[in-house]
């Protein structure tokens, strides 16, 4: 077992991330799947920090290597090989032979040959001092800590109506995934300790709305139009810097915040989320959730306390 450190505040409520880890430590290579902006790339990097015992941004050099896979994603940048600038090594054998975590984001979406170069690799994870080829095709010895994380919007058995720009993959490649491949879906309860009650709160109406008018299950992450955590993060950023400034709170350098003419709000990130939506299907959700009095009722005296209390309990 390696040295972890679980020195992750939100470690109870990610309910896979022990067994994330575990994967890891045994060898095994992880799937992460499930729709944008749900923290699959977060987790992934939150495990790497715990598996080598470090605590995040701790200023030294990531213990993870991330490829963001796209169709234009090519055997140099997996492998290395010749460029214009000479030779260049490939994120796998880079954690192949340093010791670090392969971050294969959207991996669904490599060309299916492309992916094929990963097969050798990842049907070695758990064999100590195997040997893979690089680029110049030279061997190259297996770090004892490496380790592989794929994330995708799919599994990549076929087309998504939602992710587009995701391949089919080839059955030995998901076969080195074969009984280490996750679901990450909505998470209510990280995302009621990660964000401020009243986003929190709105946000997640929004999204059951959403499910209820596609006719779709509370936990089914493949919607037409998302509430993710990343989107509420979005909006907490814009709430959290407009409440400041109407509780009149002093910034960094000690200066008292002041209301800006046109500065940006809460208001106007959650109207800029329903532009991406149908104007009927805007209306009906606006309508459910009863959006006008949210409007009218978040910057009042309960709510601006509410900020208070929880702005100061983040920064104790």
């Amino acid at each position: 077992m390696r040295n972890t450190k679980l020195d992750i505040p939100e470690l109870m409520q990610i309910p896979s991330f022990m067994k994330v880890l575990d994967d890891l430590s045994s060898g095994n290579n992880v799937f992460l799947v499930g729709s944008a902006g749900t923290g699959k790339t977060t987790l992934a990097e939150k495990v790497a920090y715990s598996l080598f015992g470090r605590k995040e941004d701790d200023g030294k050099e990531p213990p993870f290597v991330v490829v963001n896979c796209n169709q234009w994603t090519s055997p140099i940048d997996l492998k290395g090989g010749q460029t214009i600038e000479g030779y260049k090594e490939g994120a796998m054998i880079e954690a192949w032979r340093d010791g670090k975590i392969l971050i294969l984001d959207e991996m669904p979406k490599l060309d299916a040959n492309t992916a094929g170069i990963l097969n050798d690799a990842l049907a070695k994870s758990a064999k100590e001092d195997s040997i893979i080829f690089n680029g110049l095709n030279e061997p190259v010895k297996k770090h004892p800590k490496f380790g592989c994380i794929a994330t995708g919007n799919v599994i990549g058995k076929g087309a998504s109506g939602n992710y587009v720009g995701n391949n089919k993959q080839d059955a030995s490649l998901l076969d080195r995934f074969s009984g280490a491949i996750y679901r990450i879906g909505f998470n209510e309860t990280l995302e009621r300790q990660l964000i401020y009650p009243a986003v929190a709160e709105i946000s997640i109406k929004i999204r059951k709305a959403i499910l209820r008018y596609e006719g779709k299950e509370q936990e089914d992450d493949d919607t037409e139009d998302i509430m993710t955590l990343r989107t509420m993060l979005n909006m907490q950023r814009a709430y959290e810097l407009e409440m400041k400034r109407e509780t009149g709170m002093k910034d960094e350098y000690g200066k008292i915040l002041r209301k800006v003419p046109n500065g940006k709000t809460l208001k106007d990130a959650l109207d800029s989320y329903f532009l991406a939506m149908s104007k009927d299907k805007a209306e009906h959700i606006k309508a459910e959730v009863n959006m006008e009095g949210f409007y009218n009722s978040y910057k009042g005296k309960v709510m601006k306390d509410e900020f208070i209390k929880e702005y100061k309990r983040r920064i104790a």
